[in-house]
């Protein structure tokens, strides 16, 4: 009761301080007389073209507040001192930028001025933890249209052995993404979107360290994106993209009909081997072609075999196609202004038997500001996704191949079904400000996230008897054995019938608040409080386990927090200070050994679950964040955290893992409900404790940053095992007791000037994944079950891949006149990423004859030339793209670890480079699958701005 009423106090306290996440920066600074240096007052300090400004108090000091982010020029003006303008002032999100001034007197008459280029200061002072920011100028030059290839170059962000994306060891799950405060993660398990148009982005914040207390629900990290807002003039941006013919996978086509690879070319697909061998196919019965019975002549069973072994699509000879474009600029109204950005990608698959023939993705973003006056601003901003794709068609999908070899390659993989997917957001954000010390947001928001997998299209056969179908072929040996690619094998629709099927919609509502209050030049004081309301419609079936869930839950979160900043000629101290609080707001089954109360009825009784209300959870988390300017050129930073995360309402998927809170898989086809998977609502929220310690020096304008972290992590999540009263079982979610992160970064980056800039950056990481814990099987009182003893014990060392990062751009100035000015306005970037393997992870290593051969490290490089034309009022540009432009091979080791020993040993003798051409049965290599990793692919395109 004493927490339920501190919490209360809290909430009347602030909630008229009501954000989320703020999205501006500040400026400050000091003006001097620069003959004597004394402090002048009363200087007018105003942002161009924007209604935003101050004044210097009797120190000769200012700052302004909330500047959204961007490149600005400012201007410091008083009577009998020359006006100075400085441009090219950087603002970034939570970051402030110092400008100073040293005025001239002047005769007022003379109205001298004075304009100054500002540069960025390349150290942060302010710097308490891990921060990146990547301004929309980056992006511009960058090799490549999505944001996730952008992370990845980032230090501490990587792709773990199984692919993925991750910060810090953490997944993107763990991770808070936010677009103008919309917090664009899957309201069920907290997947980002991370589609957005890179042109709609003025300022990416990415936040790898301790972060404030204004962020919460995330362990690893927080990705900050302010999206562009119009002005007075109008602004266009239109880029088109081609991606030519190409083959997108390594080996051979699936559908290469030249090659003597596959069976099917020297045998089935000639009419004569019909007819010389009727004993080797059947007909639609099963009758052998050379039973007097059979239905099918050689000529019918030939053309049946052709009509039902085409190309299931034409993905090596078609191209494909993006357009993005983007606009903005003033309204009717004065003072409303406008942006948005959309963009279509239409391709082919990467994989021969995907379903779609086409991938297609839609992806648009809009803003519309209002400035009601020069204290008032509404904000409505939102974004909107739609993905048609499924298996294969972004990633080759070697998993088909493994399970049923290529011989299949006429049957689509319906495993993953249909899949269908819809992601949008919407915010309305009114900023207030009370007066030049302080103002507040307040902010409403809507996140829906849309995802179903169903039957294919035109499936006849549908949900209920959709399963594989296999040829008419049944080619044996001289032994009988039968023949790889010439025996029973899949086409058509299905290669395994569908075994799931589901249809999402989760949405999320949000209001929040903040308000900030500069009390002087050293310190700012930052309070809110946010409340989201979840609706989750789930519907999801598994066949397999004659299982449903067909559910709508209403949990609901919360938080309050207050943050200070306290700012000195030596010392930075970010101090904050969070509560948050969670409800499943459902009820939880009291016996788990029998949760809905049928154990030991009969037939036609009445069930009596013991249920009750679920438990609100809080936790209430610490931050610090503490730098130390040592001089112009070095910081120390030093940061401190806990961090809370409730576990995923549910999960997608046959329910074999369960780590969700609300699952309710429930078979219904006996007598009474039988769980078969079901989410634990007392499952413990997720703790993150962070520390990190870093310095950071510029090194004659190159800046090098060394930064330690670790990560202490309790109340993991993990699938249990029940086995109830009547020894059946089903499984639910239960917490772990300990895993940690830890890992160094070094990093060098000179940001762009001169025509050139770069970067270059090296992890190393490494964790404890913990074992102890809830059981992983719990069986009810009485019940004899054998369980089986755990072999593994004590924790796990996860080993990761070192990690080395560069990139360059290189332009070339605008008056270049060299060969009649062809050469000027070039723009050259790379982005090259080389994974070193680790002894200690499997796939890495390769063992043959008692030794071990650790394979060669993956490369991977981006390029991105682009000539610009500037034509006055347009500019026109030609650009190339190429990814893996090395033709890099990442090696698959695992694929020959089945091969023969003597294929073995070529493959070790020959560096891992010669691969066999057949496998132990006979059936060739399957070549597609000996790289991890996607071959080199052209992009050529066009645009225009204005």
């Amino acid at each position: 009761m004493r927490l339920k009423n501190i919490f209360i106090v809290l909430i009347i306290i602030l909630f008229s301080t009501v954000i989320a996440f703020a999205a501006g920066g500040k400026l400050s600074g000091k003006i001097i007389e620069k003959s004597t240096g004394n402090p002048i007052p009363g200087v007018n300090v105003t942002l161009l073209n924007t209604q935003m400004g101050a004044a210097t108090d009797i120190n000769g000091e200012y700052f302004i507040l909330n500047i959204p982010p961007g490149t600005y020029e400012v201007k410091a003006s008083i009577i009998g001192f020359k006006i100075i303008t400085k441009t090219n002032v950087e603002i970034s999100i939570n970051h402030t930028t110092q400008i100073d001034f040293a005025m001239e007197e002047t005769v007022y008459e003379l109205d001298e001025s004075i304009v100054v280029t500002s540069e960025r200061p390349l150290i942060e002072k302010d710097l308490t933890s891990s921060r990146h920011y990547v301004s929309s100028e980056e992006l511009s030059v960058r090799p490549t249209t999505q944001l996730t290839d952008v992370l990845r170059t980032l230090p501490g962000i990587d792709a773990n052995a199984q692919g993925e994306l991750t910060v810090r060891r953490g997944t993107l799950d763990q991770v808070a993404f936010l677009i103008d405060g919309i917090r664009a993660n899957n309201p069920l398990n907290y997947q980002p979107y991370t589609n957005i148009n890179l042109s709609s982005i003025q300022e990416l914040e990415i936040i790898t360290g301790a972060f404030n207390a204004e962020y919460g629900q995330a362990q690893s990290g927080v990705f900050n994106i302010i999206t562009k807002e119009g002005s007075n003039d109008f602004t266009g941006y239109v880029e088109m993209r081609w991606i030519p013919p190409h083959m997108p996978h390594w080996g051979t086509a699936y559908y290469d009909y030249a090659t003597d690879k596959y069976w099917e070319n020297t045998h089935a697909r000639h009419l004569q081997w019909w007819i010389d061998n009727p004993d080797q196919w059947v007909d639609l019965q099963g009758i052998p072609g050379n039973d007097p019975n059979s239905g099918f002549t050689p000529e019918e069973a030939y053309q049946y075999y052709m009509n039902t072994h085409q190309p299931l699509t034409d993905y090596t000879n078609e191209s494909g196609y993006q357009t993005e474009i983007a606009l903005g600029g003033p309204l009717l109204i004065n003072d409303l202004y406008f942006f948005f950005t959309g963009k279509y990608k239409d391709v082919p698959p990467v994989t021969g038997n995907s379903f779609r023939k086409r991938g297609s993705w839609t992806d648009g973003t809009a803003k519309i500001t209002y400035h009601i006056n020069p204290q008032m601003k509404l904000m409505l901003a939102g974004f909107y996704s739609e993905a048609n794709t499924n298996i294969g068609m972004e990633y080759f999908n070697g998993e088909f191949i493994s399970s049923y070899t290529l011989a299949s390659k006429y049957s689509y993989h319906d495993f993953y079904g249909y899949p269908e997917s819809r992601n949008d957001g919407q915010t309305i954000q009114f900023t207030h400000v009370l007066n030049n010390n302080s103002f507040y947001v307040l902010q409403l928001i809507r996140n829906y996230r849309f995802q179903s997998q169903s039957t294919f299209p035109g499936d006849s056969d549908g949900w209920e008897t959709g399963g594989p179908i296999n040829d008419i072929l049944r080619a044996v040996d001289s032994d009988g054995n039968p023949i790889p690619g010439g025996y029973a094998n899949l086409v058509g629709l299905h290669a395994d019938g569908y075994y799931y099927r589901g249809r999402d919609k989760n949405s999320d509502l949000t209001f929040s608040g903040d308000y900030t209050n500069q009390l002087n030049n050293n310190l700012e004081l930052k309070g809110g409080t946010d409340f989201t309301y979840y609706i989750l419609d789930r519907f999801q079936e598994t066949k397999s386990f004659h299982a449903i869930e067909n559910n709508t839950y209403h949990p609901f979160e919360g938080d309050v927090y207050l943050q200070t900043k306290l700012e000195f000629e030596g010392l930075v101290i970010n101090a904050g200070l969070r509560f948050d609080f969670y409800n499943p707001n459902d009820k939880k089954y009291l016996d788990p050994f029998d949760p809905f109360g049928t154990f030991g009825l009969s037939s036609g009784e009445q069930s009596d679950p013991k249920t009750q209300p679920t438990s609100t959870f809080y936790q209430l988390s610490p931050r610090l964040g503490i730098s130390h300017p040592i001089s112009e050129n070095t910081v120390l930073h030093f940061s401190y955290g806990h961090f809370f995360q409730r576990a995923n309402f549910g999960d997608y998927g046959e329910g074999l893992d369960v780590s969700g809170i609300l699952n309710s898989y429930i078979d219904t086809t006996g007598n009474f409900p039988i769980p078969y998977g079901l989410g634990n609502r007392d499952l413990k929220p997720r703790k993150t404790v962070a520390y990190e310690l870093g310095v950071e020096h510029n090194f004659g304008g190159i800046v090098a940053d060394v930064t330690a972290f670790y990560k202490d992590i309790t109340q993991t999540i993990r699938t249990i095992r029940i086995i109830t009263y009547n020894r059946g079982q089903y499984k639910t979610s239960g917490n772990g007791d300990y895993g940690d992160s830890k890992g160094v970064e070094i990093a060098l980056r000179k940001p762009f000037s001169n025509y050139w800039g770069g970067y270059l950056n090296y992890t190393y990481t490494t964790g404890i994944n913990g074992r102890s814990g809830d059981p992983l099987v719990i069986v009810a009182p009485g019940v004899n079950y054998p369980v089986s003893r755990q072999e593994r014990i004590g924790d796990e060392i996860v080993y990761d891949r070192p990690r080395l990062k560069f990139g360059i751009t290189v332009a070339t100035p605008s008056d270049f006149n060299l060969l009649f000015g062809i050469l000027a306005n070039i723009q050259f970037a790379i982005d090259y990423q080389i994974y070193y393997p680790n002894e200690n992870i499997p796939s890495d290593v390769f063992s043959e004859a008692g030794k071990s051969y650790i394979r060669y490290p993956d490369k991977n490089a981006d390029i991105r030339v682009r000539k610009e034309i500037d034509l006055g009022f347009i500019r026109p540009a030609l650009f190339l793209e190429v990814k893996n432009v090395f033709n890099d091979k990442w090696v698959n080791l695992d694929v020959v670890e089945s091969a023969s020993p003597e294929d073995r040993v070529m493959f070790v003798n020959s560096g891992f480079i010669t691969f066999p051409e057949k496998q132990n049965d006979g059936a060739p290599f399957p070549d597609q699958l000996n790289y991890n990793n996607l071959p080199r692919q052209v992009i050529l395109g066009i645009s225009f701005s204005y």
